[in-house]
């Protein structure tokens, strides 16, 4: 199946790809019938023919514009930024970021992916392992005293770790979960310290308030931004 751009696609076409990843995340692919989506958005079940021949064809639709997405970002974020260190961390938070904006085409990602026919799943795990060698490439630089397959290796698992913020339910805000995973996501690559972590602020009863905006949750008086260690910072200038 020939996949579309995110570019070229129409209003109507976005609106019923969040609708049905939100639907598939939350009910399965399976459970979920063209006219449940079509009703989210107030169209009729033929209508929705217009703007995608099959419930498969938005399925691809979704998986295809998350990881399309995020390998356009990240390749122009490593061609953008010098600075390997500097690059790492912000390819770390893009993919932070990405884990809490497209939490349900990830979810539908994992629950569904193998309902793709053979070439769009074949097709999507490439542009995968590509975004995947993206991190590789930016951290050899930062850990050149490793083998290339022990930093794929870490960079998976750095990427799971940052994921892991979609498969359980988590009272925190995302002021609080997203830079703990970004901090941990960097101790994993190259060693760099946590320094001091996010602190929920809790409510009058004593309760973690996990409503709060970022404005709410402050670091500690004085506590100082992560820096990475002498050693990543000796492999990085050496």
């Amino acid at each position: 199946m020939a996949a579309q751009s995110n570019g070229s696609r129409t209003p109507r076409q976005r609106e019923l790809i969040a609708a049905s990843a939100r639907l598939f995340a939350r009910d399965g692919y399976h459970a979920v019938g063209i006219n449940e989506i079509s009703g989210e958005l107030g169209l009729t079940g033929p209508a929705f023919y217009r703007h995608y021949p099959s419930k498969e064809a938005l399925l691809v639709a979704i998986l295809d514009d998350a990881i399309t997405v995020h390998l356009e970002q990240v390749t122009d974020v490593v061609r953008s930024i010098g600075d390997p260190l500097d690059a790492l961390q912000a390819i770390i938070d893009n993919h932070v970021d990405f884990v809490f904006d497209q939490a349900d085409a990830i979810q539908t990602w994992r629950t569904e992916f193998r309902s793709l026919p053979d070439a769009d799943r074949h097709r999507l795990r490439y542009l995968q392992r590509l975004y995947t060698e993206e991190w590789v490439r930016v951290v050899q630089e930062l850990r050149n005293d490793l083998d290339v397959e022990i930093v794929r290796t870490m960079c998976q698992g750095a990427i799971a770790l940052i994921q892991s913020a979609t498969e359980f339910h988590n009272r925190l805000p995302r002021e609080v979960v997203g830079p703990t995973l970004s901090r941990m996501a960097m101790h994993v690559l190259i060693g760099t310290p946590t320094g001091s972590l996010p602190v929920p602020r809790a409510s009058n009863n004593g309760r973690v308030n996990s409503r709060s905006p970022s404005s709410d949750v402050p670091e500690p008086a004085g506590a100082p931004a992560p820096k990475p260690t002498s050693a990543a910072r000796t492999r990085r200038t050496g």
